[in-house]
């Protein structure tokens, strides 16, 4: 056994200490010592809970589950997690929910800011963005939880330190205790001697006694139900709220993300080597910058399981409606880019971010599935056909007199299937399955996978005066071209009809930018010309030769450099209605919940254009999204058709399986179901926006 005698030096810290206990351990035999977690628990890499204000009406404490931190789908449909009435007993709504686990891992914590900012009449406030204080909750999973509400109005009687200094000779002048957040601090000593607390710190306004928002902090014990008097943590001399506080491993301090509301204002980092300070001013060179003069804050940052940069979560505010935003920074929490807004989150807002194993994701998904079946209204009519398919395509056959429908085989992750598939009906409800038509595993040379979006054309090849002869033009993309099959029946079998794409990746139009996908197929009434239409991220036509394998040059419709002025994506769609060319087309990711049509008329068939000028980009040209009441979503790649002889107009289009698709986050994209809604149109001719059913 051996026993060995030393002292540190008084100036070594925590950090050097553990360094050379691992090295003694290590000569000795005995076992690495684990450092200590510096800050909060951080657990389990299955999964992340976004935990947040809803963005509506009075707000409320909302879910949202994501599996690789980035994509998220709501829980309870968006709903309260628990009663507000219940948990926020000044004023009966919570927002700007904190959540963290316990520093030993036994359950979880919660702190939110009690506001509700619908009431500020009759809660007789003297502004609308008023409150007076805040609610600490735990929890031992997530789902049940119980609390404890601080009203600051009250004073030095609520805080389990009364005899400590006071910040304020009247708390009943108190009007904001903002945007609160915990941080577990090992070193806290209470008067007892008992070691580690619970830093909570957050904005404060006494309109009484101070001129502005300054940053305050306290400290609870384990029980998360007593609470020291605020300190001041910092005055920079402007206002100050929606702090958030990290340790930064790679270099060794805490920092602070924080809205300044005065001097420079925007999104900025101080950092600190303690937490309760002092922290430097915020660094002025390095701060969210990229939103330009769009207002900011709500900042919650977290780090995905596995990496040491940071993402960081905001709200940007200045629009309408507002933008939860996703950014990246370094390992160092510095150089801020890459803003995106939040995938598949009803009105995300103000909110905060936790790991969580696998057993915790599947208990939360379960508690939100079983809500949802007491909750959900049942489909009726919408899906029109059993399983997993996108991307339809219809035809009227004018030989057989009835409508078929030719979709994508969905339910593979990343698309990739490789069999297309047909259904017919004589009237658009009940369908008939005719089996596969075109498997490219099998029939076809130049590519093996990801059979995408087909479209189809029925043409009489005969000379005028001659007996029909019907033949079936089906154009698919295959790993990212766009091949021709041909059949003598609309329900197949197809054969490749040129052993190599129509349209291929090397085309030198292409040079434009974009994919190689998403073809569709158009007669021009007027002129008896056909068209050949695709592209993701460009818009190309070109005009068909006789023999429909073949085209004349390719131009340009919309530009990659235009796809934001005219929101376009993919999977346009052109239809001719009285007089009027309707270009429709899908904005978005297909597999984002916010995947939805949009349309432009014109007077061509191959370029936007209205009296001679140019088509310009209408704001309000959406013609089908989501319903979060219906919990409809991903609304999009379409095709449209008239039913025989009248004026009456039908929308076929795919949406994410319904409940099912919206929980598998961005996979959702890859589990979808097909629509059918009637389209209408106003006495100008402009389409009316679909409301897409059950």
């Amino acid at each position: 056994m051996f026993i060995f005698l030393f002292t540190f030096a008084p100036d070594i810290n925590n950090h050097e200490m553990i360094r050379i206990l691992l090295l003694l351990s290590l000569l000795v035999g005995i076992g690495p010592v684990a450092a200590q977690q510096k800050g909060n628990l951080q657990k389990g890499n299955y999964g992340y809970l976004y935990c947040h204000m809803n963005d509506k009406g009075r707000a409320w404490t909302a879910y949202a589950l994501s599996r690789d931190g980035l994509h998220y789908h709501d829980l309870l449909n968006g709903d309260s997690i628990f009663s507000d009435y219940e948990h926020a007993r000044i004023e009966g709504a919570t927002r700007d929910a904190f959540i963290c686990r316990k520093h030993d891992g036994s359950g979880f914590l919660m702190v939110c800011t009690d506001m509700n900012v619908g009431r500020f009449k009759d809660l007789k406030k003297q502004a609308e963005w008023d409150n007076y204080g805040i609610d600490l909750l735990t929890s031992d999973d997530l789902i049940h939880w119980q609390s404890k509400t601080f009203d600051y109005r009250q004073g030095l009687s609520i805080f389990c330190d009364p005899q400590s200094p006071s910040v304020y000779q009247d708390w009943s002048t108190i009007n904001r205790v903002w945007a609160p957040q915990i941080m577990w601090d090992e070193n806290y000593t209470w008067p007892d001697g008992k070691r580690g607390g619970y830093f909570i710190y957050y904005s404060m306004w006494n309109r009484g006694e101070e001129k502005y928002d300054r940053m305050y902090y306290s400290y609870a014990d384990e029980t998360f139900t007593q609470l020291t008097q605020p300190k001041l943590l910092f005055d920079w001399g402007y206002a100050t709220i929606d702090a958030d506080i990290n340790w930064v491993e790679s270099d060794q301090q805490w920092h602070m993300m924080i809205k300044k509301e005065g001097g420079k204002p925007g999104l900025f980092t101080a950092t600190a080597k303690e937490l309760t300070g002092p922290w430097g001013e915020p660094v002025e060179d390095d701060y969210v910058s990229f939103e330009g003069n769009k207002k900011c804050e709500g900042v919650s940052a977290f780090q995905l399981a596995g990496h040491d940069d940071w993402m960081i979560g905001y709200i940007e505010y200045s629009s309408r409606p507002r933008n939860y935003r996703l950014c990246t920074a370094d390992k160092n929490m510095r150089n801020f880019q890459k803003p995106r807004n939040i995938e598949g989150v009803n009105a995300p807002q103000h909110g905060s971010f936790l790991r969580l194993t696998k057993e915790e994701y599947e208990r939360l998904q379960a508690w939100s599935d079983g809500y949802e079946l007491a909750t959900m209204l049942p489909n009726k009519q919408n899906p029109v056909i059993e399983g997993l398919y996108a991307d339809p395509e219809v035809l009227w056959s004018e030989r057989d007199q009835k409508y078929y429908l030719y979709p994508t085989t969905d339910g593979q992750e990343n698309w990739d299937n490789h069999d297309f598939r047909c259904y017919s009906s004589t009237d658009l409800k009940n369908w008939q399955y005719e089996g596969v038509i075109l498997d490219l595993a099998t029939d076809c040379q130049w590519a093996k996978r990801k059979a995408w979006a087909p479209c189809i054309i029925e043409r009489n090849m005969a000379k005028k005066g001659k007996k029909a002869r019907w033949k079936y033009f089906y154009y698919f993309v295959g790993e990212g071209q766009i091949g021709v099959a041909v059949s003598d029946n609309p329900n197949g079998p197809f054969k490749d009809a040129l052993g190599r794409p129509i349209v291929a990746k090397d085309l030198a139009v292409m040079k434009h930018g974009g994919a190689t996908i998403d073809p569709d197929v158009f007669q021009d009434p007027q002129t008896g010309k056909y068209y050949l239409y695709w592209g993701n991220g460009t818009l190309i036509v070109a005009e068909l030769n006789n023999d429909m394998t073949s085209f004349k040059e390719p131009q340009v419709i919309i530009p990659r450099s235009e796809k934001q002025r005219y929101n376009y994506n993919e999977g346009a769609y052109v239809f001719y209605r009285d007089g009027k060319y309707y270009f429709t087309w899908s904005e978005n990711d297909t597999r984002s919940k916010n995947y939805r049509v949009r349309y432009a008329i014109s007077d061509s068939p191959t370029a936007l254009v209205r009296n001679g000028q140019s088509v310009k980009a209408a704001e309000k040209t959406i013609i089908l999204q989501r319903d979060n009441n219906k919990q409809i979503f991903g609304t999009g790649h379409h095709a449209v058709v008239q039913k025989p002889g009248t004026d009456e107009w039908y929308i076929v289009y795919h949406r994410f399986q319904r409940p099912r698709g919206a929980k598998l986050d961005w996979s959702a994209g890859y589990n979808r179901e097909v629509c059918i809604d009637r389209l209408t149109f106003d006495d100008k001719g402009n389409i009316i926006p679909v409301k897409p059913t059950l």
